[in-house]
């Protein structure tokens, strides 16, 4: 489990096919570094397991399959693409965001950027349309792994206004127009749409 606040950021520094995957090398930074083989980290949102690592952590690799390439944005990554990188809650802390889970719901897409005032941005996100339904007005959703609070659902797309804070400490810095980022819709929402689908189908027998 996460909570979509982005510890730090990551670099991408080798690349190399394996088997029916990519193992990938990241370069980090960790404050408070505590790295252990098999731990989760959650990858611009996916979640992926460190299957090695040295320097307390600063590098280390972990190794995605091809499913897990083709349902997320990580088959996009290159030799220096910078990640977001959190690391699995751990008991007891505080938990800001909303609940993650790391799953990948589907690839959207960034339709719109521009500075509208002091260095805090707009997007405009287009969705994948299977998963408009999740979708609300100051409902949440996580984009490459942030926790962010929708302004608006038009058309298929969803309005973010993002602070100075989020632009500084995560990729979003470097998000393009055309460029695809891993969505995974509010967990909560996933539970409702469920719970009313089994009663609509209770109520019809």
């Amino acid at each position: 489990m996460f909570t979509g606040l982005v510890e730090t950021l990551g670099k991408v520094i080798q690349i190399e096919p394996i088997d029916s995957g990519i193992q990938f090398t990241v370069v980090t930074e960790w404050e408070n570094p505590d790295l252990k083989l098999g731990d989760s980290i959650a990858i611009n949102g996916a979640c992926m397991t460190v299957t090695k690592f040295s320097d307390l952590g600063n590098i280390f690799q972990f190794y995605a399959s091809f499913k897990s390439l083709e349902l997320t944005n990580l088959s996009r990554l290159g030799e220096g693409s910078v990640v977001n990188l959190e690391r699995a809650m751990a008991m007891g802390q505080r938990f800001g965001g909303h609940m993650v889970q790391g799953h990948v719901d589907g690839v959207a897409k960034i339709t719109s950027r521009k500075q509208i005032e002091n260095e805090v941005e707009e997007f405009w996100v287009e969705i994948p349309k299977d998963l408009l339904r999740f979708f609300v007005k100051k409902g949440s959703v996580t984009l490459d792994g942030i926790s962010l609070t929708v302004v608006d659902v038009v058309d298929g797309k969803i309005q973010l206004i993002l602070i100075p804070e989020t632009m500084q400490k995560t990729n979003a810095k470097f998000w393009k127009v055309d460029g695809k980022l891993n969505v995974e819709v509010d967990v909560l929402a996933k539970y409702i749409e469920n719970y009313l689908a089994k009663r609509g189908e209770s109520e019809g027998n």
